[in-house]
């Protein structure tokens, strides 16, 4: 990639979700009466409460890290938890792995199977990487990166977020150890993103990692539970590669209560077969709504945000945030929309009416 283009996109700023001060300005709206559809995070949280005092006055204790990490393994069917590390969320992880993994990789190039999540390439070209992203159909990802593997040469890195966000495309399990194998027989790496695998946990790569020594699993604990503020993710791989992660990650840094409310999150089997089923049955409502009101079209899904595709998406998105709801525009393709999904009857209807008032006026 030219490095001018490099330098244009380290520097411009990214169109993330969840900018409710922005829209809040824009439209003269308070940041409090807004409806955010705008991210993939599930709107009804694991409940947090009885967080004792002593957990935010003292520093965290390596117990308590211990603790997190067995509820984590068992949660990702992990053999053991000398295959992960935990970092103040996976944001974090995505800034500090490019920099990293030079201590243990001389990386000749990095490849992204986009259109995807824009801080993977951000954060590969800030750590001075030659970074190429490969804007592919959902449906051609899987063949494309088995066609860069097979002309890899030592040091490629292959990043693939799975499910894709923002087109909820899934490379089936069976299919990303394929690539892993490839990547190994090729000295290359795999980065698998599975920030939103957790509606769909058979299909995660996490289990095999014991097979896969040339593979990093990035998983997210906010977007499912519902928790995106307590700032946790992981990262599952070879243990030598954890305990050198671990190290640059350094001390303290998941805090006290960000450890018993995910440890106590990670156990609670029920929550989670619960929230699995509500959020299932909350896409496909969402889709009743927005097809039969609008002349959108589902082109892409997973059970935390619907992605639509749309002639008129800035002038729906519009139409929504003059009722103070926000929805997700792409810069990479402006005929595509994504929402996530309301929480509360009374979201649902806020949003349903904002539809009845859009179909009246089409």
């Amino acid at each position: 990639m030219a490095p001018n283009m490099t330098s244009s996109r380290t520097a411009a700023p990214i169109n993330h979700g969840g900018a409710i001060d922005t829209a809040a300005r824009k439209y003269g709206i308070p940041a409090e009466e807004w409806l955010d559809l705008s991210t993939g995070i599930n709107p009804c949280p694991y409940q947090v409460d009885d967080i004792p005092t002593i957990q935010w006055q003292r520093l965290p204790l390596a117990s308590e890290l211990a603790a997190l990490g067995d509820a984590a393994c068992a949660y990702y069917g992990i053999p053991d938890p000398a295959y992960l590390a935990c970092a103040p969320g996976t944001q974090a992880l995505i800034q500090t792995i490019p920099f990293w993994i030079r201590d243990h990789v001389e990386v000749s190039a990095v490849h992204i199977m986009g259109p995807t999540y824009g801080e993977h390439a951000r954060c590969w070209d800030r750590a001075g990487h030659i970074c190429h992203i490969h804007e592919t159909a959902a449906n051609a990802r899987l063949d494309h990166a088995k066609r860069l593997l097979a002309s890899a040469g030592p040091g490629t890195v292959i990043i693939i977020v799975n499910p894709n966000n923002p087109d909820g495309g899934l490379i089936p399990v069976q299919d990303i150890c394929e690539l892993s194998r490839l990547a190994q027989q090729a000295d290359s790496w795999l980065i698998i993103d599975e920030a939103f695998m957790d509606c769909q946990p058979d299909q995660s790569v996490c289990p095999m990692i014991a097979d896969l020594p040339h593979t990093l699993v990035l998983r997210s604990f906010g977007k499912f539970f519902g928790l995106a503020g307590i700032r946790l993710g992981c990262v599952v791989m070879a243990p030598d590669l954890v305990t050198s992660l671990s190290e640059r990650i350094g001390p303290w840094a998941i805090p006290g209560p960000t450890m018993t409310i995910a440890t106590r999150a990670f156990a609670d089997t029920d929550w989670q077969q619960g929230t699995r089923q509500r959020l299932h049955a909350d896409g496909l409502r969402l889709d009743r709504e927005v097809t039969t009101k609008t002349s959108f079209a589902l082109c892409g899904a997973s059970d935390l945000f619907r992605y639509y595709d749309g002639g008129d998406c800035a002038e729906l998105a519009d139409h929504l945030a003059r009722r103070a709801i926000l929805v997700r525009l792409f810069d990479h393709d402006r005929a595509k929309i994504r929402f996530g999904f309301p929480g509360t009857s009374d979201d649902w209807q806020r949003l349903i009416s904002a539809l009845d008032d859009w179909q009246d006026r089409s």
